[in-house]
């Protein structure tokens, strides 16, 4: 296996050195952007092909202070993107540490026939501050280190090269010959022929005036619910790559000069789905209030302002969280399936990521589960989250990328299969666990755990029993004593001979009723004596109470009565019996309160 593999690394070193002769680059056109925080090349070759037959591979190579740190290489024929992919060799001849790629055109070019493409590298990471440490207050200025000419396995008729730069102030370049100068821009307009693998180093010292906002990692989880939200979850530690901040740090100066922010920045602006709701923003400490939110019908904008200023070399870390709905992100396929698409990146527009890696937890269920990824070099693995009622956990897709840009900030799909019974399987264990809980708890109030059974625990159940039917006895009680308040009042009503001729017939009502209630109460005193003879006396004792109470109640309505009949004035009839009325009315109330006393026990 080893001697094929060294076979196989062999012969694609002799194809890319083959390569090498097959075209002549008539003319290349180098324009390097520094004017961001990274910096992108764009090389226009015009290139010919010199071989005696059709030719689809180009090779582009870079030195090996840019090679390690391109985050996205393209290669466009009229914005038409073509196959690249990395040479784990480069061609003979090559210089150490370079880094070479291989293009292959979608149409071959055909001998002796000529093409012209744009290879664009966005670099990260490639300025180097000088000095390395600033104070409060002072300009942040970085060199940036190339080849002067592009570096190439093909001889190069023509070339030129421009850089662009963020502001005029520029400290030194070099080389200086041959180079114009002109606001933010240094020029090499004629580079003349060179042959391949030229090398000469390009070297430029400016001002940079932009801070250098880089995420060294950046997590971000995508949970779906099928219940009607997709949960998003970005935890991100944050630094201010650029000049390190050295001596003390004023915040009186910060707020009040504009020199005193320098290389810092205070925030980064999120640009959010419009759907974006149930936002939070949050670190170690807790909830950070100092944000502000824009809902626009593209877009949610949020300004991220941290809890202090990012320094050069200081760094923070924060949480970011927001919800939208499945609709607009999930979607049904053919077969049952469902496709997700969410962006892959971070929602920050001016910042590079060093590591990324993106979540994304589907339903516990899911199954056939399959990512469609906007480029290459994306590692994918697979983990399991348990959260609430899961039993199997939920599958989780991990995506890792170093060294991402926003323009890679693309939306990835993922596609899976999930049931019905899959979304249900939760509510369903929910009902189950409380409806097994409900049952456990009846059969236990049902179950006698009593090891053995003395005389004192008979005695107490027997007594809890009683008391049972004592609670049901005071309903009669009760009724008892409503009748004896209307006997109570029905004396307090007789104030003429009429009403004292009817009050005996009336008395009697309530007597039978009286004694009715008496009757159905005495089944319950039989199973009272029957359970616990010591209560059914007390209980039997209340009850003969209130054939006392009911024949005092009817004596003081015959006496009023017969003073009414003696032409008594009805007031002072009242008030020869009032003390009697009050004895009596308290005597009533004095036996429900026995009743209820008796009842508890």
């Amino acid at each position: 296996m080893s001697r094929l593999c060294t076979v196989l690394v062999l012969a694609a070193w002799l194809v890319a050195s083959a390569a090498a002769a097959d075209f002549v680059i008539e003319n290349a056109s180098r324009r390097i952007n520094l004017k961001n925080t990274w910096a992108k090349a764009i090389d226009t070759i015009q290139a010919k092909n010199t071989a005696g037959s059709d030719l689809s591979n180009f090779v582009v190579c870079y030195p090996g202070s840019l090679a390690p740190r391109i985050a996205v290489l393209k290669v466009l024929i009229k914005k038409e993107k073509q196959d690249v992919k990395a040479l784990e060799q480069a061609p003979q001849g090559a210089p150490a540490d370079v880094g070479c790629h291989q293009a292959t055109f979608k149409s071959p070019v055909k001998a002796g026939a000529t093409i012209e493409f744009d290879v664009v590298a966005t670099v990260t990471g490639v300025f180097k501050p000088n000095p390395a440490k600033i104070g409060q207050g002072e300009k942040q200025y970085v060199e940036y280190y190339d080849n002067l000419y592009l570096l190439s396995p093909y001889e190069v008729t023509e070339q030129s090269s421009t850089v662009l730069l963020p502001t005029s102030d520029v400290k030194s370049y070099s080389p200086e010959d041959g180079a114009s100068k002109s606001g933010s821009k240094v020029s090499y307009t004629k580079l003349g022929r060179q042959a391949p693998w030229a090398l000469q180093q390009l070297k430029v010292h400016f001002h940079h005036d932009k801070p250098f906002k880089r995420i060294n990692s950046l997590v971000r989880e995508i949970e779906v619910s099928h219940w009607g939200n997709i949960y998003v979850e970005e935890t991100y530690e944050i630094q201010n790559a650029g000049a390190q901040h050295t001596g003390k740090f004023s915040r009186l100066l910060y707020a009040h000069s504009p020199e005193g922010k320098g290389n810092s920045f205070p925030d980064v602006v999120a640009h959010l789905p419009a759907a974006a709701h149930s936002l939070y923003y949050k670190d170690i400490i807790g909830n950070i209030s100092s944000s502000d939110t824009t809902h626009t019908t593209k877009e949610t904008v949020i300004e991220v302002r941290l809890r202090y200023p990012l320094m050069g070399g200081w760094k923070t870390d924060f949480t970011l969280g927001y919800s939208v709905p499945l609709e607009g992100f999930l979607y049904r396929r053919p077969k049952g399936k469902l496709r997700l698409l969410m962006e892959l990146s971070t929602s920050f527009n001016d910042v590079w990521v060093e590591q990324l890696t993106t979540r994304v937890v589907l339903p516990e269920g899911a199954q056939h589960i399959k990512a469609s990824l906007p480029f290459a070099g994306i590692e994918q693995s697979w983990d399991k989250k348990f959260t609430y009622l899961d039993t199997a956990g939920r599958p989780v897709l991990v995506l890792s990328k170093s060294n991402v840009v926003p323009e890679q900030n693309k939306p990835f799909a993922v596609d899976y299969s999930f049931t019905f019974t899959g979304m249900m399987r939760e509510p369903l264990l929910l009902i189950s666990v409380f409806a097994a809980f409900f049952a456990a708890v009846a059969v236990y109030n049902r179950l006698d755990f009593t090891i053995t059974r003395d005389e004192k625990w008979l005695e107490r159940q027997s007594l809890d029993k009683a008391l049972g039917v004592i609670q049901q006895l005071t309903k009669y009680w009760d009724s008892e004593a409503d009748v004896l308040d209307r006997l109570v009042k029905l004396t307090h009503s007789v104030s003429n001979r009429p009403l004292a001729d009817a009050a005996p017939a009336n008395r009697h009502a309530l007597e039978a009723e009286l004694k009715q209630l008496d009757d159905q109460s005495k089944v319950l005193l039989a199973q009272v004596d029957a359970l616990s003879p010591k209560l059914a006396a007390a209980a039997r004792s209340h009850a003969d109470k209130s054939k006392v109470l009911l024949a005092r109640a009817a004596k003081l309505l015959s006496d009023k009565s017969e003073l009414i009949k003696k032409d008594v004035a009805a007031h002072e009839a009242s008030s020869r019996l009032a003390g009697t009325m009050l004895q009596l009315e308290q005597a009533v109330r004095e036996w429900v309160d026995e009743g209820a006393l008796l009842a508890q026990g």
